[in-house]
C-alpha cells in the first residue's frame, strides 16, 4: 500500500476515532439525567455482541497454537529440522488471541480484579466502582495508547514490517496493528460495562442486568438473550 493511501486511511480512522469520543460521555448522561435508556440499550447489545462473537472466533486461535507448537517440538526432536515460520506462527497466534481476546474477556469478567474487595460490594457499589474505573482508568488509558500508537502502526505499515530472521513471518505489521485493536476494543467493551452500571443505578430492575456473565462464550443468540434485562 502506498504511503499516501496508508495516510489517507489512517486519518478516515482519526475522524471516526474523533466522532466517536462524545459517545464515552453517554455513561455519565444516563448517571445524571436518566435520559437515553433505550439508546443505551441498544448500543450495549451491539457492543456485547460483536464481542461475543469475537470471542467465538478467536477461542479457535488457541488449538492452532498448541498444534503449531507440536509441529516444530516433534520436527526438531524427532527429524531435526527447525523452522523459523513455525516457531514464529506460534508467538503471532499467542499474540492475536491475547490482543482480539481481551475484550471478550473483560465482557465475560474473567480479567483479574481486586475481587477481595470488589465481590464483596453491593450492585450500586459495584456499578459505581465500574463507572469510576471506566472513566478514571479504562477510557484514559486506551485512548493515549491509541493516539501514540499511530505512527509507528503506520511506519510499520508504510514499510510491510517483518520478522528480522530469515525465513520469519512478514507481518509485524500485522501484530503492532492487533495491539492497537485491542485497546479500542477494550474501550468500546468498557462503553458498554459502564452504561449497564449507569442503568441499574438509575432503574431498580436493571439490578440483575450483571455486566459480567460467565457464558459469554455460548452462541451468540444464546448469549444474548440470556444477558437481556429481565
Amino acid at each position: 500500500m502506498s504511503s499516501g493511501g496508508i495516510d489517507a486511511f489512517g486519518e478516515a480512522l482519526q475522524f471516526i476515532g474523533w466522532a466517536f469520543l462524545p459517545f464515552l460521555l453517554l455513561p455519565a448522561f444516563v448517571l445524571l439525567t436518566g435520559g437515553g435508556k433505550a439508546f443505551s440499550r441498544a448500543i450495549i447489545s451491539v457492543i456485547d455482541l460483536f464481542s461475543t462473537f469475537t470471542g467465538e472466533l478467536i477461542k479457535w486461535v488457541m488449538p492452532f497454537m498448541v498444534i503449531s507448537v507440536v509441529i516444530a517440538v516433534f520436527a526438531l526432536s524427532i527429524y531435526g529440522i527447525s523452522s523459523i515460520w513455525w516457531d514464529e506462527s506460534a508467538i503471532y497466534l499467542h499474540a492475536l488471541g491475547i490482543c482480539l481476546g481481551a475484550a471478550p474477556t473483560y465482557l465475560a469478567g474473567e480479567h483479574v480484579k481486586v475481587d477481595i474487595f470488589f465481590e464483596k460490594m453491593q450492585n450500586r457499589a459495584r456499578a459505581l466502582v465500574e463507572i469510576g474505573g471506566f472513566y478514571t482508568l479504562l477510557a484514559p488509558v486506551c485512548i493515549v495508547v491509541v493516539w501514540r500508537s499511530q505512527s509507528f502502526v503506520s511506519f510499520a505499515w508504510q514499510s510491510l514490517e517483518g520478522s528480522t530472521n530469515s525465513g520469519g513471518i512478514k507481518g509485524i505489521y500485522i501484530l503492532k496493528t492487533a495491539l492497537c485493536v485491542m485497546f479500542i476494543m477494550l474501550l468500546i467493551q468498557g462503553l458498554s460495562v459502564a452504561l449497564r452500571a449507569a442503568l441499574r443505578l438509575r432503574d431498580s430492575q436493571q439490578a440483575d442486568f450483571s455486566p459480567h456473565t460467565d457464558i459469554a462464550f455460548l452462541p451468540a443468540s444464546i448469549s444474548v438473550k440470556s444477558r437481556a434485562p429481565k
